[in-house]
C-alpha cells in the first residue's frame, strides 16, 4: 500500500504540474518532474514484476525525489517573494502539485525505500553511482539551453543568471548533498530491515 500511495501521489503531482496555468516553464524542464517520473516508473515496476528494480535505478529515483523536496523547501521557497510554499498568483493546481511533489511524496518514497530489501554492500559506492542521475539532468538541460530550446529553471544553475564559478560551486554542493542523502537512505534501510529481522515473532 505504501508503494501504491507513493506512485499515486507522484502521478497526481505531475498531472497538476502539466495542467496548471501559473508557471510558464515547461514541466519537463524541472528535475522534480524528471525524478517523479523515474520514481513512478520504478514503483510501478516493483508492483507488477517479481524481480526487483536494480538498486542503481531505484536509489537514484528515491534520492532524486527526496532531494527535490529538500531543495524546494530550503532554497527555492526562501527565495520567493513571500518566503512560503504558496505565492499569491499560484493557481490551485500548482499549489496542490507543490504539496504532493515536494511535501508528501519525498516522505512516502523514503519510507518505501527504507522497508524494501537492498544490497547494502559498499554504500558509498552506491551513493556515488546515484549521482549519475542529476548529472544526466544537468548535461541534457545545458545542451537544450545551448540550443535555445529551453533553459535551466534554477537560477543558481542557469548560465544566463549566474557566473561559471558559482555554478560549479552549486554543482559540487548538490553532489555532496546527493551523496549524503543517498548514504542516509541506505542507513535508514539498514535500520528498518534490521529492526524487522530482530523483532520477536508473535506466538
Amino acid at each position: 500500500m505504501l508503494r501504491v500511495a507513493a506512485a499515486v501521489t507522484l502521478t497526481a503531482g505531475v498531472i497538476c504540474q502539466f495542467i496548471q496555468r501559473t508557471d510558464p516553464t515547461a514541466p519537463l524542464a524541472y528535475f522534480t518532474i524528471w525524478s517523479a517520473l523515474l520514481t513512478t516508473g520504478v514503483l510501478i515496476a516493483e508492483v507488477i514484476r517479481p524481480r526487483p528494480v536494480p538498486s542503481v535505478v531505484r536509489g537514484a529515483a528515491a534520492v532524486g525525489t527526496v532531494i527535490s523536496g529538500i531543495i524546494f523547501a530550503t532554497v527555492i521557497v526562501p527565495a520567493t517573494p513571500t518566503g512560503t510554499w504558496f505565492q499569491p498568483h499560484d493557481d490551485a493546481w500548482i499549489r496542490t502539485g507543490n504539496v504532493l511533489l515536494h511535501g508528501v511524496a519525498p516522505f512516502l518514497v523514503a519510507a518505501d525505500f527504507a522497508v524494501t530489501p537492498l544490497d547494502r554492500s559498499r554504500p558509498w559506492r552506491q551513493a556515488v553511482r546515484w549521482c549519475a542521475w542529476p548529472l544526466l539532468y544537468l548535461v541534457v538541460m545545458f545542451i537544450l539551453q545551448g540550443a535555445g530550446l529551453t533553459r535551466v529553471p534554477y537560477s543558481f544553475l542557469d548560465p544566463a543568471q549566474s557566473v561559471p564559478v558559482l555554478i560549479v560551486v552549486a554543482v559540487l554542493v548538490l553532489a555532496l548533498l546527493f551523496l549524503l542523502v543517498g548514504r542516509a537512505l541506505i542507513a535508514l534501510n539498514r535500520a528498518a530491515n534490521t529492526r524487522t529481522t530482530t523483532a520477536p515473532r508473535p506466538h
